[in-house]
């Protein structure tokens, strides 16, 4: 839809600019399309278009796991200057625009801006509004209909240097992306997951039929950009982290990471397979519960946050 001046002043007054197929803000990756959207809605910062950018994609029914990974790779990609895009969906999206921060991502709806799905991320998507970006090809207040988020995924592909996927079953919108990247010429990564895990079955498939490269660090993608991991002095509360904005941890700490996984585990269990000392164990739990590692449950269980 072509819009006219007078429209195009009425959506400004509402915070939305609105960029036309042709513009000089149009993104040039979107020509690539063989559909390209002839009007783009946005809210929010739309410098974060000229920026470099990758996609972060994966299932709405993901694990702790795949949220932890989306969250840190995220936060890497964004600390080495990159911006994030993903479509705001419950789960592995929404892990990677809150890794990212929002200010470093652009969330592409299928939906029209001045609607919020899904409704619990509605103080996520106000954030990204006001600190990065959201886009959208369709009217400000569609509320969106079933087939416009496989249409939504061609951009969340096309805007993007690298497309990384973290956790995705078999048959999904997820794999929609990355069939649009690989068209597209796209780097496409995947995150391997437990063998076990109904939620890795996509993504281990593409790495066992070749269909992709493996990405087990924020290095291996970042190679598509020709740079390299960042390395923060400290997270925004002023704790120490390594490259790709993961926590230094000890060995005992990572003995306890792998053995809860994705489940959550009594603490006896953990003292008969890390063989620590009941009060040292209590300690560093406490320790990594206040870093933000694991959490405690009800029971006396743990498990990583």
């Amino acid at each position: 839809m072509i819009h006219n001046d007078n429209e195009i002043k009425a959506f400004r007054e509402q915070g939305i600019t609105v960029i036309r197929r042709g513009d000089t803000e149009y993104p040039k990756r979107l020509e690539n399309l063989g559909n390209p959207p002839e009007v783009l809605y946005c809210k929010g910062n739309i410098r974060l278009l000229l920026r470099p950018s990758i996609s972060i994609v994966g299932t709405r029914d993901c694990t702790r796991y795949g949220v932890d990974v989306a969250k840190r790779f995220a936060r890497s990609f964004a600390d080495s200057g990159l911006t994030v895009v993903s479509g705001l969906a419950d789960g592995i999206d929404a892990a990677a625009h809150v890794g990212a921060e929002p200010k470093n991502t652009i969330a592409v709806l299928g939906n029209g801006v001045n609607c919020y799905y899904p409704p619990g991320n509605r103080k996520l998507q106000e954030q990204i509004a006001a600190e990065g970006l959201l886009i959208s090809e369709y009217l400000p207040n569609d509320k969106g209909q079933k087939y416009y988020f496989p249409q939504r995924n061609r951009i969340v592909a096309a805007l993007s240097g690298a497309l990384l996927i973290v956790e995705a079953d078999l048959k999904s919108g997820t794999m929609i992306t990355k069939d649009w990247a690989l068209d597209l010429g796209i780097d496409v990564y995947s995150v391997p997951g437990p063998v076990t895990s109904f939620a890795s079955r996509g993504t281990n498939n593409l790495i066992k039929t070749a269909a992709c490269a493996i990405a087990t660090e924020p290095a291996d993608v970042l190679q598509a950009f020709g740079t390299t991991v960042k390395t923060p002095a400290a997270d925004n509360d002023g704790t120490p982290f390594t490259k790709g904005g993961i926590l230094q941890i000890s060995f005992e700490e990572k003995q306890i990471l792998d053995i809860l996984g994705r489940d959550e585990v009594h603490i006896d269990e953990i003292v008969e397979k890390t063989a620590m000392p009941v009060r040292r164990l209590a300690v560093l739990l406490t320790q990594m519960e206040m870093s933000g590692l694991v959490q405690k449950l009800p029971g006396n269980t743990f498990a990583v946050k």
